[in-house]
């Protein structure tokens, strides 16, 4: 039971530092981001589970900057099997993809599993489907990727790429329908969840 309050109140403290550090760090912002200033995540699932967080994009940032100082510094960060494709390499496809405009770039049928990725206008999109039970939507900016992979080293640019969000304006950026759980992703102007 000592334990539960302790952790209770560490959440607490926790939650507090990260509200102070939100009003404080928001007026940093530039005026055209604070008009989308929120990163919404909703997950809802069957019978009592369901979290909803509201955060300022200025305190994802700080988050970011802590990240990088702490945990990425001196490490490149790399993805696909085994970890063999890094920044640069991503960097290198972004640049031949950003010159081909509207595009369908894959598009995988298997069975019932459908996967499709494709850039229309200033968007990256992609959609997966498994079945009846488990869908994916993904809609991001170009402009967003372009500034998140716009610096050179192994290094990604999130704090920028948040910010490049925000002026985005009010959007959906991910939601994930599996069976009966449901995560939706998205930017607002308000701290409010819609």
């Amino acid at each position: 039971m000592r334990a539960r309050n302790m952790k209770g109140r560490n959440m607490a403290a926790t939650g507090l530092l990260a509200a102070s550090m939100a009003v404080f760090a928001l007026p940093a912002l530039p005026a055209e981001a604070q008009e989308a200033h929120w990163l919404h995540v909703r997950v809802e699932e069957p019978g009592e589970t369901r979290v909803s967080m509201n955060l300022p994009l200025a305190l994802v940032e700080i988050g970011l900057d802590m990240a990088d100082r702490h945990v990425m510094q001196g490490k490149g960060t790399h993805w696909g099997p085994e970890g063999k494709v890094s920044v640069a390499d991503l960097r290198r496809m972004w640049t031949e993809l950003e010159t081909v405009g509207d595009a369908d770039f894959v598009e995988i049928q298997d069975g019932d599993t459908h996967v499709h990725v494709s850039r229309r206008g200033d968007q990256v999109l992609m959609r997966i489907d498994e079945g009846l039970k488990t869908r994916i939507r993904m809609e991001m900016p170009t402009a967003v990727v372009q500034t998140m992979l716009g610096t050179e080293g192994e290094g990604l640019n999130l704090r920028d790429a948040v910010r490049e969000l925000a002026r985005s304006g009010s959007r959906d950026i991910l939601e994930v329908q599996d069976g009966e759980t449901t995560v939706r992703i998205w930017i607002g102007a308000s701290g409010e969840a819609r």
